[in-house]
Order: C-alpha cells, then sequence, then structure tokens
C-alpha cells in the first residue's frame, strides 16, 4: 500500500488533473489518494461565507462551480451525470450554510469547517470521476468515516487510536486499486465535520499512511523537494536529496512551506517513508525523509518566517517565580496564538518570545489582563512588542556535534548588517535561530546560504571611477575569471560608476561595459547605493574608489554605515582631518565592515601591511624615509641620467607616469598625503598642514596657467635641475624627492641622497621606504618595487578586495 497526496497546485486546470491521473495509474501497487482543493477554492469559499450581500455571494458560489463544471467539460469524461448530481447538491449545502450563517450573529464553526472543505470534495469527486472513465477500478472514501480528531473545531489534531478502529472496522472493495480521499476533513466526537488545521491535506495523506501501514507517502507538490534555501531566494540552492524526520520538522517549523511539521508526526510514529515530488517534473528523484539519511551535509538547509512580531516581558516578577511562563503562554494559548521561538535570559529576569505579526494585538490585550495586578505593582515593566521582525533558522545534525556552525551563523548574519534582537536553539539541538528586522531579512539570508552552502567566496563590486586605474582594475577581474574560479572565488563586478553616470547588471565583470556606461543616463547618489544594499541581492558588497574625488572620499563613513566593505586608492579621506579620519574607522568597527587602502601609499607594495606587521609584533618605529611616488621617481632617474627636466615630464606624462596635470605630480602634495597616512598609522595624530612641503620647482618658476602653457614654460627649470644634480654628482650623491617621519615632524622635499644611504638607487619609477626601528636599527628595513602606473595600482587594489573575503576552514555542506 501506498499513500500519495496532490496539492491545490497540482489540480489547477484540466491538464493538472490528466497529469496526476497518469502519475496515479503508473503506481504498480494499490494506493491511497488524497487531494486538496484545486488552486484558489478554499479563498473563494472564505469570501463567500463572509459575503453579507447575498446576490455578491451567490455570484462567487456561482462562479466557483462554473469554473469546476468548466473543468470537468474539458476532462471530456464519459460519464458526468453522477458528478453534476454531487457538484449540484453540494452548491445547495453551501448555499444553506450562508443562509443559516447570515441568518444568525454567530458562526458554528462546524458549519464553517463545511463550507472551507467543499474545495477538497470536488476536486476529489473529479478525480475519481476521471479515474473511472479511464477505465480504472477505484473507490471514494468520505475521510470523515475514518479519521476521528479533537480539538479547536478548525485545529483539530486526529485521535491515532480512534481513526485506527475505524480503519479496521472498514469495509473496503477488493477489487479497486485506487482509493480516492478528501483531504483536510476528519469528524470530532459528535461526528460532525471538523478541520485539521492549515496544510490539513497533508495531515490527512500521513494518517491514512499510519493507519495503512504504508510502504511510502508521497507529498507530490509544485516543487522537486525540499532545498537547502528557498529556491525564489536563493537560485543557486540545491536539492536535499535526504533528510532525517526530526530535521525535515525543524525545517518545517522554521518555515519550510513544502511540508508541515503535522505531516511528520503519523508517519515517523511507524517509520514509514515521506517522499516530496514534483507532480510537474515526475521523474525527478525529489527529497526522501527517513528516520535516519545517509546525507553527510553538517547544516542540511536554512529557512526563514517574516512578519513576525518579538514579545518581551521583564521585570523582578520573573525572578523566582514558579508558574510565571505558565501564566504568559497559558493565557496566549487561551487565544490560540502559536509560539514561534522562545528566548529566556539566564538572569530569568526577562523572557521574549516570537509570535506571527497578525496575533500582536490579541496577543498584548491577553498579557495586559493577564498580568494587570503585576503591571500596577511595577514588578512587571510595560510589555514590549517589536512588529516587523523575521526568523532565520539553520537547521542539521552538525549543530550537535560539529564545533563553530553556532558562531558562523551569528557572524554571517552580523555581516549582512543586521542586529540580532533574540537566538533560540532548539530542544532537539537540531537548529538555531536569530531574530532580526524584515528589513534585513534578505541580505541576512544570502549570507548565511554563502555561509554554509556556498563553496566559492564571493565578492560583489561596486567600482567608483573608470579612468585608467578603474579601467585597468575591471580588465584584471575580467581576465582572472577563470583562475578565480578555479582557487573557489567569484569576484562579481555589479556597478561602475563615473562622474556623471553609473551602469548595473549581474555579469558587468564579463562583457564590455563601456556601451552600456555611455548609454546610461543613471545618476548615482546615496540613496541609491542605499537601495542596492537593501535589495539584499548582494554578498560581500564592496565599493571600490578608484577616484581621487574629494566628493567620494566624503561619503566613507556612510558607505560604511551601509554595509559596504571599503577599497579605495584615493588618499584623500586618510588625509582629511583626523575627526574624518576617526568616524570612518568608527563606521567600519560598528558595522564589522573590511577600510582597505593599501595603495594609498605604494600602490602594489605591501607597506602598510607590513608597518602593521611590524608595530603588532611589539617592534618600535623610530623614523622613516621614502621615496613615495612612482612618476617622480621615474622623472628624477631620467634627468640624473641626464635627460632635461621639461623632457623628462614631458616623457612621464606621455607613459601615463603623471596626472593629466603634471602640476598635481610635481607639487608634492601627493607625496605629503602619503607620509601623512604613514604617521597616522604610526599612531601620529597630525595634520595635512603640520608638513613642511616644498615642491619639486624652484620657487621663483611661474607653474601657472594651463597645461600647455605650463609644459611651454618648463624647460626654464633644466638648467636649474642640472646644476644641481652636477653638484650631487660630485659629492657621490644624487638627488631623490623624500618624504620622512622623524621626532614627530613630517617633511616632504628635493633631498640630497648619498651612496651609502638605502634610496640612493631607487629610480626609474620604483617606490621605497626605509624604516628605522627598534628591531631594524642601524641597518633599516627596506622595502621597495615598482610603484607607477595604473597596472600596479590596480594590482594592488584588486589584492585588497580579495582580502575581503571570508576564509573557509572546512566544508560543512555537500
Amino acid at each position: 500500500m501506498k499513500v500519495l497526496k496532490f496539492g491545490g497546485s497540482s489540480l489547477a486546470d484540466s491538464a493538472g488533473f490528466r497529469n496526476v491521473a497518469q502519475i496515479i495509474t503508473a503506481q504498480a501497487t494499490r494506493s491511497i489518494i488524497t487531494v486538496s482543493a484545486t488552486a484558489t477554492t478554499t479563498d473563494t469559499l472564505h469570501l463567500f461565507i463572509e459575503t453579507a450581500d447575498k446576490a455578491e455571494a451567490h455570484q462567487l458560489l456561482s462562479a466557483l462551480f462554473e469554473r469546476h463544471q468548466q473543468l470537468v467539460d474539458a476532462l471530456d469524461l464519459n460519464d458526468s451525470g453522477q458528478l453534476l448530481m454531487q457538484f449540484n447538491q453540494l452548491q445547495q449545502q453551501l448555499q444553506q450554510h450562508w443562509q443559516a450563517r447570515h441568518s444568525s450573529s454567530l458562526l458554528d464553526p462546524h458549519r464553517l469547517s463545511e463550507i472551507l472543505s467543499a474545495g477538497e470534495l470536488l476536486s476529489s469527486y473529479i478525480l475519481y470521476a476521471l479515474l473511472k472513465s479511464m477505465g480504472y477500478a477505484s473507490h471514494w472514501l468520505d475521510s470523515r468515516e475514518v479519521i476521528h480528531a479533537s480539538g479547536p473545531v478548525l485545529e483539530s489534531q486526529a485521535d491515532l487510536i480512534a481513526s485506527q478502529e475505524a480503519w479496521n472496522s472498514l469495509q473496503l472493495p477488493s477489487n479497486v486499486h485506487y482509493i480516492i480521499v478528501p483531504g483536510f476533513m476528519a469528524s470530532d466526537n459528535a461526528q460532525a465535520t471538523c478541520l485539521l488545521g492549515r496544510n490539513g491535506s497533508d495531515y490527512s495523506a500521513a494518517i491514512f499512511a499510519n493507519l495503512s501501514h504504508a510502504d511510502s507517502l508521497e507529498i507530490w507538490t509544485d516543487v522537486s523537494g525540499i532545498y537547502s534555501a528557498d529556491p525564489r531566494k536563493i537560485s543557486q540552492a540545491q536539492l536535499i536529496k535526504s533528510i532525517s524526520y526530526r530535521e525535515a520538522m525543524e525545517l518545517a517549523h522554521h518555515g519550510t512551506g513544502v511540508i508541515h511539521p503535522k505531516t511528520i508526526g503519523p508517519v515517523r510514529q511507524k517509520g514509514i517513508p515521506l517522499i516530496v515530488k514534483n507532480s510537474f517534473q515526475p521523474n525527478d528523484a525529489g527529497t526522501v525523509i527517513t528516520p535516519s539519511c545517509s546525507n553527510p551535509a553538517k547544516v542540511k538547509a536554512i529557512s526563514s518566517q517574516s512578519r513576525m512580531s518579538l514579545v518581551s516581558i521583564s521585570g523582578s516578577y520573573l525572578c523566582d517565580t514558579s508558574g510565571a511562563a505558565e501564566r504568559i503562554f497559558g493565557c496566549l494559548a487561551q487565544q490560540h496564538i502559536s509560539i514561534i521561538l522562545i528566548s529566556q535570559s539566564s538572569s530569568e529576569y526577562s523572557v521574549c518570545f516570537a509570535i506571527r505579526q497578525q496575533d500582536e494585538q490579541i496577543a498584548k490585550a491577553a498579557l495586559k489582563a493577564e498580568f494587570s495586578s503585576e503591571l500596577q505593582q511595577q514588578v512587571l515593566d510595560p510589555i514590549d512588542i517589536r512588529s516587523h521582525r523575521s526568523i532565520l533558522t539553520v537547521v542539521g545534525k552538525g549543530l550537535i556535534d560539529e564545533k563553530g556552525i553556532s558562531s558562523k551563523f551569528l557572524s554571517a548574519i552580523s555581516a549582512g548588517g543586521a542586529n540580532i534582537e533574540a537566538i533560540a536553539q532548539g530542544s532537539s539541538e537540531l537548529s538555531i535561530s536569530a531574530v532580526i528586522k524584515d528589513q534585513h531579512l534578505s541580505s541576512a539570508y544570502r549570507r548565511v546560504y554563502a555561509e554554509f552552502f556556498d563553496r566559492k567566496r564571493q565578492v560583489d563590486l561596486f567600482i567608483l571611477g573608470c579612468g585608467n586605474v578603474g579601467t585597468e582594475l575591471i580588465r584584471q577581474v575580467q581576465s582572472q575569471q577563470d583562475y578565480l574560479h578555479n582557487k573557489g572565488i567569484r569576484a562579481n563586478v555589479r556597478l561602475i560608476a563615473n562622474s556623471k553616470y553609473y551602469c548595473d547588471d549581474e555579469q558587468l565583470e564579463q562583457q564590455d561595459w563601456r556601451p552600456l556606461l555611455e548609454q546610461s543616463h543613471q545618476t548615482l547618489s546615496n540613496k541609491q547605493l542605499q537601495g542596492l544594499i537593501e535589495s539584499g541581492h548582494y554578498v560581500n558588497p564592496t565599493i571600490v574608489d578608484c577616484t581621487c574625488s574629494e566628493e567620494v572620499s566624503a561619503n566613507y563613513a556612510d558607505y560604511l554605515d551601509m554595509g559596504f566593505n571599503l577599497v579605495t586608492a584615493n588618499k584623500k579621506a586618510n588625509s582629511s582631518d583626523m575627526a574624518t579620519y576617526r568616524r570612518i574607522r568608527q563606521s567600519a568597527s560598528r558595522r564589522f565592515r573590511h577600510f582597505f587602502y593599501e595603495t594609498n601609499v605604494g600602490a602594489g607594495l605591501p607597506i602598510l601591511k607590513t608597518l602593521d606587521s611590524l608595530l603588532c609584533s611589539g617592534d618600535t618605529v623610530q623614523n622613516i624615509s621614502g621615496i613615495l611616488s612612482g612618476s617622480l621617481s621615474y622623472i628624477l632617474g631620467l634627468v640624473e641620467d641626464g635627460l632635461p627636466m621639461s623632457q623628462a615630464v614631458a616623457q612621464a606624462k606621455e607613459q601615463g607616469f603623471t596626472e593629466p596635470d603634471p602640476r598635481d605630480d610635481l607639487s608634492g602634495m601627493d607625496v605629503a598625503r602619503k607620509i601623512l597616512i604613514l604617521a597616522r598609522e604610526l599612531g601620529a595624530e597630525l595634520e595635512l598642514s603640520d608638513i613642511r612641503l616644498n615642491s619639486l620647482l624652484p620657487n621663483e618658476f611661474d607653474s601657472s596657467g594651463s597645461v600647455a602653457d605650463f609644459m611651454q614654460s618648463l624647460p626654464q627649470t633644466d638648467a636649474y635641475f642640472e646644476e644641481l644634480f652636477a653638484k650631487a654628482k660630485s659629492q657621490h650623491a644624487t638627488l631623490k624627492y623624500v618624504a620622512s617621519f622623524e621626532d614627530g615632524q613630517l617633511s616632504v622635499g628635493l633631498q640630497q641622497v648619498s651612496e651609502t644611504e638605502p634610496l640612493y638607487p631607487i629610480k626609474g619609477g620604483e617606490n621605497a621606504i626605509a624604516v628605522y626601528s627598534e628591531y631594524y636599527s642601524p641597518i633599516p628595513f627596506v622595502i621597495k618595487g615598482y610603484g607607477a602606473g595604473a597596472s600596479v595600482t590596480a594590482s594592488g587594489i584588486f589584492s585588497n578586495i580579495l582580502q575581503t573575503l571570508p576564509h573557509r576552514e572546512q566544508e560543512l555542506a555537500s
């Protein structure tokens, strides 16, 4: 014996009925078939009985039966006379129920049960007639003859002992292969119709599987089984082929809509496998639910429930008061309010629990009435209810014996920008849940999924600035996709913006973005960025600032507060006033965001990282000096080799080593910003105005005018520099543009460097920094390397981007 259950989506139209009939008739064993109402039918019946206007109610009911009649006509049954008689009889009963309902101020719950279960009767009548028309011997069975239940009329609980007796005494025809029963319905001790509550047809099927000692129960629906996440939220969610009863019950309780916890109970009693199948893809294997499973994944799935309310009760009354919890939950049970999650403080001073938001007002009134005396005496604080909350849950046997899963779960939620307001672990220890605001659910859901199920570490990039550096970075990301894929990394370019417009696309890193940006008329604002991150569509969202814009850098704290990581080559923020400098770091710390800026100082050289390592190891830096401009290193190297200054600048500009206006490099301000950033990394609280800054150009030289004017007048400096270099050479030295930090003082300018000093050989676009410290003295620690051009800067940015990726210690799912 097998039991098959078909949901309303599977029976939505005549094609659905034919498909279901094919699935049924392919069964080799005798089967009990349980069906739900066709799609939208129960909602229509609800509306029908609540509609006070007789004409409107009659129209609703007529349309419902007309729709079912059209369905029958489309099936072209051999003999539909009996079916039409059943339709007419049922329609008359429903009209009588409506008349009785609106002739009285009270609605008899048994009468409501008969109305709401009419849809199951209709679909079971049609399926039975279809199978007979196809030549299969079948039997229609009224489930109320077998399933006996008690409790609230609309949410009854089956009495399996009484139901078993009814089943054993049932005289079923021996010559039929298929038994068709309507789901959702049962009878109480007075033989009156009652309902089995939400997902009652699944529950009905499980009860019949229990009573008949079925070999299996198959729940046929519109999905191919239970997934590791909701496929509507995570397109990459994987089908779970095997899962245990306990894990499935946890998932069902915490919002997975495929099955209901009540469905599992009856089959679990007798160890009957429950299989979730897709009626539209019947060849899919589906999900098998058994007492235990071979699936080794430590975490099976994540689930969520939104539109919840978190109720908090606190006060001295709760401390060491026996019966307090019984009063809290007892008064709510009297109002038929379900408790979804409970969390209590270790001090017993407070207790909080989650309920459905629709029950919030009833719950508040019930609690106020129950504890009116305690509230008046102020031994209980005012009842706090927070609406618009969601519950996010991970389920799996790994929570029992695997270390670190709870930590990873909670960290992933926090990384998504959500504040966790309550935590609860199931008594089975197979699940852990967190309560967050509804607005943070989507982002947190994706981050938790990425933590446990996405073997690829992911970063979603929002690139601001597509000049030389930005364009080169995008090229590097595009060209490295195969390599990153093999390393288990996904770097997705989600948005590219210039100073005017932006373009966004799911796969910008795989296409030519330039035409998209040229055609765009979208102007980027903080409000739009906020909307993008709140959409929850991104994992590890990271803004990459490839501009030199002060306007962009002024938004850094806001970007971090929104929930973005931030990687920047723009020096403006870190060399701005100390108040801004601190505010950015406070935002990063508060929101647990990454803020990386290695390229602020040495392009692709790991200068900041190395300095941090020295400090962490206990070293004390005494002074630093460095050549921190690749463009000036290149220019002065050419002059040292005999090229006039004007030609050296022109060549550097042509090679793209300088800014479009070379005066931005020659002024030394860029170098000043870099040495200030280094000093601040060492703990100095200095401002840009504290630096003794000398331009590379002589003071008497007039550098005003357009770029063209400046380049035309620059030869006037050739003799000046030729003389300086000749003098230095005669003293076995050369000239370098050096930044230094010594004795708390910052200075930047042209400096004579002897052959014995570590900065002497630096030229041709190299950067270098010499660090004198307690550990490295008198011989300094020197970092040097190429520091000019877009490629090395973009490479340094790319390295910082990859630092935002979470570390994967082990695989938790398969």
